[in-house]
């Protein structure tokens, strides 16, 4: 179990410092384009003060580029910041198509991220009791291969399935084919048996499966061996 507990601590380490560094590059490049904006606004009014016959269009053009870039920036921070909370308690229940959503937005920020649509065929999907940190590096590391076997331009489609009793399917497919040579690399592999998933790659048409129960005994026992009621989600009472 503590070789569990080491591989969670240092898959985690490495997982946070990557998805940090692209929402810092995001963040780069979100402040490179005010600044920018700000330089032309600059330009613009010192025309102006010369006496120029500018169209006040070119300044609104400016103004609400700036608007849009600093709202791109709060949305940014705030999913930064909901990924730095799924920390806070290591196992917990969890809203699978929530947590699908952030980590998608999350992969957007590669250079190599594609485009991704979600069907949730059921809206009441049930709540997972998981490891939402581990989850969220499982769920980034397969868009990750996605996104390098359609490329930037194509297209990857993931569906929820949670019809079964017993726990959801989360199917990722795409127009294209999924070329899926190398998958899964030992880590990924790892990863699924400590959350207790099973992943299943369907050769026609190319799907890639992951099912996931509502309650893995596995995580179970590592919440048990945790023996801290904060890591399943409950606040100790006085």
């Amino acid at each position: 179990m503590n070789d569990t507990i080491n591989f969670i601590n240092i898959e985690g380490l490495k997982f946070f410092g990557k998805v940090n560094a692209s929402i810092s590059h995001e963040l780069k490049n979100i402040l490179a384009i005010i600044s920018e904006t700000s330089g032309l606004l600059n330009d613009l009014t010192d025309l102006a003060k010369q006496g120029k016959d500018l169209k006040l269009s070119m300044f609104e053009n400016c103004s609400a580029s700036i608007a849009e870039d600093i709202q791109r920036g709060f949305t940014t921070i705030k999913q930064m910041n909901r990924f730095a909370h799924s920390v806070d308690i290591p196992i917990k229940e969890i809203n699978l198509f929530e947590t699908l959503e952030l980590t998608i937005n999350l992969s957007g920020f590669l250079s190599f991220a594609s485009k991704v649509q979600i069907n949730n065929s059921d809206q009441e999907t049930k709540s997972i009791l998981t490891c939402p940190f581990l989850l969220q590096n499982l769920i980034y590391q397969i868009l990750i291969f996605t996104y390098e076997s359609v490329g930037p331009d194509g297209d990857i489609h993931i569906r929820i399935d949670s019809k079964n009793n017993d726990g959801a399917h989360l199917i990722f497919s795409s127009p294209a084919q999924l070329t899926l040579k190398g998958f899964p690399t030992q880590k990924i592999q790892k990863t699924v048996d400590v959350l207790g998933v099973e992943l299943n790659i369907n050769e026609s048409p190319h799907e890639l499966d992951i099912w996931i129960p509502y309650v893995s005994n596995k995580i179970i026992v590592l919440a048990k061996e945790l023996q801290n009621d904060s890591y399943t989600g409950n606040d100790k009472q006085d």
